[in-house]
């Protein structure tokens, strides 16, 4: 099996290299290159390329994968294989597909998913006569190993044609097993206070009402952005007798924090108190701008199977656009699929968030530093766990900053 050298495409760094980075809720095999120099040739036309490289860092099931591919469309072309090695014998596992490649980044959901030990390989397959499989030389020492054929069948490495020092652009990610960690009772999924861009100073007030006929007692716990919640994450404790509305000027400054975060209701007696927090622009003698965001609970996020919409701002030159996530207790793998204004599909991302999970970024960073157009769509899909995402808007001329919580929209 031979392999022809290409000339680097365009590809989007698919941020799935966070992982190695994350708690031992996420799981990968495979990698995705972030320069891709090299294809296989077009005959035979069936082939499969396995990776040697980078092997499942653990037990779990595989939710998604990512891959480059060298040209799209390519109607049902692509299917992602796994495999067991023992010594020279590659062991097969399962496969997914055929899918279509619609852009030569792409994210496809794995349905269901696939279970793996920790060393189990990822592979790809082409079955129809449209582009190929590419990777990158010099790449990784381990190289892969193509076999003429749609392999479904255990294979010997010592049969196929090994490339050393090449990575394969396939990646499989998915959630460990062994389970995350708890649901909080209610959560405010965006909580700030900082200075923000354009000379704003934003702020959040809280008021936390017991809708109970009994006494509310527990705690309200603030997650840094970037990091997934631990039990150590500051905290303050409420007390509310039945019908009691407490108000906090600023809860981030309550806690002694700064920044932005994402805010935790957690009882220890009594029912679960409703939040209202007024996130503003303090303009001082001038008043505020602002908005009001309530506390949800865990049914409300979108859940595995449930997709949201964001839609970038009409005019880049007035408006800037963030996108936050925050997951619950069993983190979340989800597929970001931007598309232009009349809907074609510019590139596909594939991401896992650790449990109890808090992120806001301007939306280049979301989509691993590529800039959106006006009037583009942010379609994210979860493969599993559950999440609340959002996209924050604000005027860059007032700084009035708005919030859009996304529902299901399937």
């Amino acid at each position: 099996m031979s392999m022809h050298r290409i000339r680097p495409l365009a590809v989007a760094l698919f941020l799935v290299s966070l992982a190695a980075a994350a708690p031992a809720q996420t799981i990968t095999a495979g990698s995705v290159p972030p320069n891709v120099n090299f294809g296989f040739n077009p005959a035979p036309v069936a082939l499969t390329a396995v990776d040697l490289s980078f092997p499942a860092t653990g037990a779990g099931e595989m939710t998604s994968a990512a891959f480059t591919w060298s040209s799209a469309p390519c109607a049902a072309t692509v299917k992602i294989k796994f495999f067991r090695r023992s010594g020279d014998t590659l062991i097969f596992l399962a496969e997914r597909g055929p899918f279509d490649v619609n852009a030569t980044s792409q994210a496809v959901a794995l349905i269901p998913s696939v279970p793996v030990q920790p060393g189990d390989l990822v592979g790809i397959t082409r079955v129809a006569n449209c582009g190929s499989p590419t990777g990158q030389n010099p790449g990784a020492a381990n190289g892969l190993v193509a076999f003429g054929g749609d392999i479904s069948t255990n294979v010997s490495i010592s049969s196929g044609t090994s490339a050393a020092n090449s990575t394969l652009a396939v990646q499989a990610m998915g959630t460990a097993s062994g389970g995350g960690g708890n649901n909080p009772a209610a959560v405010v999924p965006v909580v700030i206070s900082q200075p923000g861009l354009q000379g704003a100073n934003f702020r959040t007030a809280l008021q936390i009402y017991n809708p109970g006929q009994t006494l509310a007692t527990g705690r309200l716990v603030f997650h840094p952005n970037g990091v997934a919640g631990v039990s150590t994450d500051p905290s303050t404790t409420y007390t509310l007798n039945p019908g009691q509305t407490l108000f906090l000027g600023d809860i981030v400054a309550t806690l002694g924090q700064t920044g932005i975060g994402s805010l935790d209701i957690v009882p220890s007696a009594g029912p679960t108190p409703f939040a209202s927090v007024r996130i503003y622009n303090d303009l001082g003698a001038l008043g505020t701008l602002g908005f009001t965001e309530q506390s949800f609970k865990p049914g409300d996020a979108l859940q595995a199977g449930g997709r949201g919409i964001i839609i970038s701002p009409f005019d880049l030159l007035f408006f800037r656009l963030n996108v936050g996530v925050r997951t619950l207790g069993d983190g979340a793998s989800i597929i970001i699929t931007v598309r232009d204004i009349n809907g074609s599909v510019l590139r596909t991302i594939p991401r896992s968030y650790a449990a109890n999970f808090f992120q806001q970024t301007d939306v280049a960073s979301f989509l691993g530093g590529v800039a959106i157009g006006a009037n583009q769509t942010v379609t994210v899909d979860v493969v599993s766990g559950s999440l609340f995402l959002y996209g924050a808007t604000a005027d860059n001329r007032t700084n009035d900053p708005a919030v859009g919580f996304t529902l299901n929209v399937l």
